[in-house]
């Protein structure tokens, strides 16, 4: 395992690789999941960007990803793609309870760091990330890709215009069947807690840094989570599997404006249902259904009326077969402008935006168990907030 941070000395902070202004990019993909699916379609589509190699803990499954996006080199050992003098950055894709060795590794060579979400395990782990990230003098940042779909890209838009005034309560519903039928969806890493997985930081990360990035910070969350369907086939279909990860959470958000925020979702629905957020203030509403449907109203509307999605925010990209890779084009692009300029460019999400989400996840949790409020404003223990 990766060195952790709190066993360095800030003295020998790491160097970033050097990049020449004429270089590509070398990035190595680590996961192939999510990774293959998603991070390299849309690393091909940016420019001066060579993918240099992949990794997967099966040999077998780098080299078949490897040979069919052309990319030179297939690996099982991150470890050495990390060190690799030809990787200036690292996506991790992986599952988030290997995220903190890996992203730990990836800063102590120099390198920048694109890191899927949820961030880690738990609070600990990203306060190391997030310490070993400011000192190391690169571009590290989360993949909170919801912030590029056009339409909550434009409900930010509208919120910074003061549409709905001062926010005063938010509500976020999703329900699904992903996970209802226990035969469907096999076991894996995502039905077991202690390797991060788990609805709540799988989907409630991006429920809880959107609201965040829209309404302000949380000072303080209280929830729950549930296991619903508590047995799943194995993927070799030799018997079941008991899981101990939620498909199922609620929580109650209080912003450091006043306003209140509730997310309620549930993987285990019958049928899909949609998702649905409402956002009301001093002088308006917005509601957001699904990806594609925003409606609002203003004070002495008549009632609500659609609200356009500006061409300008409607990004001129093919269609994908997976709907995130196109706002994750977007967000990759930031990311190699920010590695590239070092200046004007977006850094946001950043490490410090992943730490923060965390803490709430963690929050949700332990408000859960504790049964009250558990304050997140940094007031109540200052030392707490200390990144």
């Amino acid at each position: 395992m990766a060195m952790s941070f709190r066993s360095r000395s800030l003295s020998s902070a790491p160097r970033p690789v050097s990049l020449e202004p004429t270089d590509s990019i070398g990035v190595a993909v680590l996961g192939t999941g999510f990774g293959a699916t998603v991070h390299i379609p849309a690393l091909k589509h940016i420019p001066d960007v060579k993918i240099v190699s992949v990794v997967s803990r099966r040999a077998e499954r780098a080299r078949a990803v490897a040979a069919q996006h052309d990319i030179p080199e297939a690996s099982s050992d991150w470890r050495d793609v990390i060190n690799d003098p030809r990787v200036h950055a690292v996506v991790i894709a992986t599952p988030p309870y290997l995220h903190h060795q890996m992203a730990i590794a990836a800063l102590e060579a120099g390198k920048h760091v694109l890191c899927e979400k949820p961030m880690a395990r738990n609070l600990a782990e990203t306060r190391d990330m997030v310490k070993l990230a400011s000192s190391a003098n690169v571009v590290a940042m989360i993949n909170h890709e919801f912030r590029y779909l056009p339409i909550r890209t434009r409900v930010k838009e509208l919120i910074d215009e003061g549409y709905v005034g001062e926010p005063q309560s938010i509500a976020m519903t999703v329900f699904r069947s992903t996970l209802t039928d226990p035969s469907e969806r096999p076991f894996g890493w995502m039905m077991e807690q202690d390797k991060a997985g788990g609805m709540l930081g799988a989907s409630g990360s991006h429920a809880i840094d959107s609201l965040r990035w829209w309404i302000g910070e949380v000072h303080a969350v209280a929830g729950s989570t549930a296991t619903m369907v508590k047995r799943r086939r194995l993927p070799d279909s030799s018997g079941m599997a008991t899981v101990d990860a939620d498909d199922n959470f609620a929580f109650l958000l209080r912003f450091a404006n006043g306003a209140i925020g509730t997310v309620h979702f549930c993987a285990t629905a019958p049928i899909n249902a949609g998702d649905e957020i409402t956002i009301s203030g001093s002088e308006g509403m917005i509601i957001v259904q699904g990806d594609s449907d925003l409606f609002g109203a203003r004070k002495r509307d008549v009632g609500l009326r659609e609200l356009p999605i500006p061409d300008r925010l409607m990004p001129r990209l093919p269609e994908f077969p997976h709907y995130l890779t196109r706002p994750t084009i977007l967000l990759l692009q930031d990311w190699v402008k920010a590695i590239r300029t070092g200046r004007g460019a977006v850094f946001t999400p950043s490490f410090a935006d992943g730490a923060k989400v965390q803490e709430i996840i963690d929050g949700v949790i332990r408000s859960g168990v504790q049964g009250r409020w558990i304050d997140t404003s940094g007031t109540r223990w200052p030392t707490a907030r200390a990144m």
